[in-house]
């Protein structure tokens, strides 16, 4: 089987697009990315030419494009070659007329539609869509001694360190709320470390050297920074968005609660003063949002696609 993968590359391949490549990779699908570079709508319409030049080139047996501007230049660079399209959780914030180009080519053009949460499915009014979440490679994310990863980063071995891994100049994220979380915490010592545009391989060192992950987002789809840490049996504290409510259930350790930072705040002080004893990647296996049973999903979703 041989899937072309379209995706943005204004800020290199997104490393949860090129986890899912590997491990689509590792079942024996024949995959080759291209990122695709461009600036809103005419940015990515300008790739149209090429693009199809490249689908030509490789003939693949499906195109499946990440977010939904990917989607709509594969319809476009395409008319004959099944499209797949994963739309990410920003999908679910565009304008009104967006999400009414995202409806009319899910019904019309693209032959199957990926969401990552119930939410996003509800949000974006698509009855067919499938719930795909991306999933988690294991073997990369997984427990660490706190110690000697806090060492490896010089971070200080006495005190709580609250982590908040995404860009705070990223509106969505929210970052005004996780500072004003953390004024809010009763116990000395609490430090909240702001780390972005770190290499994909170094994401456990620092999720295992923390105390707590912190989610303050507006919203999102199937949050995998999250899904990262539980894998860790690393703690979370979250605002209620995408599916984390399924993602946590009732794992000891994973914590969700609305915007308020003083509630937000009583969760992180409760994981902080109590034994708390997580097993979140007992309920990533559980759920099957390992890499690998996801990518199993995938393939069977493409198998789907072609018997049709």
């Amino acid at each position: 089987m041989k899937i072309f993968f379209v995706c943005s590359g204004n800020q290199g391949i997104s490393p949860i697009i090129g986890s899912q490549a590997d491990s689509l990779n590792n079942k024996r699908i024949e995959l080759k990315i291209v990122p695709i570079i461009g600036k809103g709508v005419w940015g990515y319409l300008k790739n149209i030419p090429q693009l199809r030049k490249q689908i030509m080139a490789f003939n693949p047996d499906i195109i499946h494009s990440h977010y939904s501007f990917c989607g709509i230049i594969a319809a476009l660079a395409s008319q004959k070659i099944p499209i797949v399209v994963s739309l990410m959780g920003s999908d679910t914030h565009q304008l009104k007329i967006m999400k009414l180009i995202i409806k009319l080519f899910s019904d019309y053009k693209w032959t199957k539609t990926i969401v990552k949460s119930e939410d996003m499915k509800i949000r974006l009014g698509l009855k067919n869509a499938v719930v795909l979440s991306n999933g988690v490679d294991l073997n990369l994310f997984h427990p660490l001694d706190k110690k000697e990863c806090r060492q490896n980063l010089g971070w200080d071995l006495d005190n709580k360190y609250i982590l908040f891994a995404s860009n705070p100049d990223r509106k969505e994220k929210n970052f005004a709320l996780a500072q004003g979380t953390i004024n809010r915490i009763k116990i000395n010592s609490v430090n909240l470390k702001i780390i972005y545009h770190i290499d994909h391989s170094q994401m456990p060192v620092y999720l295992n050297a923390a105390d707590i992950l912190l989610l303050t987002s507006k919203w999102e789809g199937s949050p995998n920074i999250v899904k990262e840490a539980m894998a860790c049996n690393v703690p979370v504290v979250a605002t209620k968005v995408g599916d984390i409510e399924y993602l946590f259930g009732n794992t000891e350790g994973y914590y969700y609660t609305d915007t308020d930072p003083d509630k937000l705040a009583g969760k992180i002080n409760y994981v902080l003063n109590n034994d708390i004893k997580p097993n979140g990647r007992q309920r990533i296996i559980d759920l099957k949002l390992d890499s690998e049973s996801i990518a199993d999903e995938i393939i069977q979703l493409y198998q789907e696609v072609l018997s049709k």
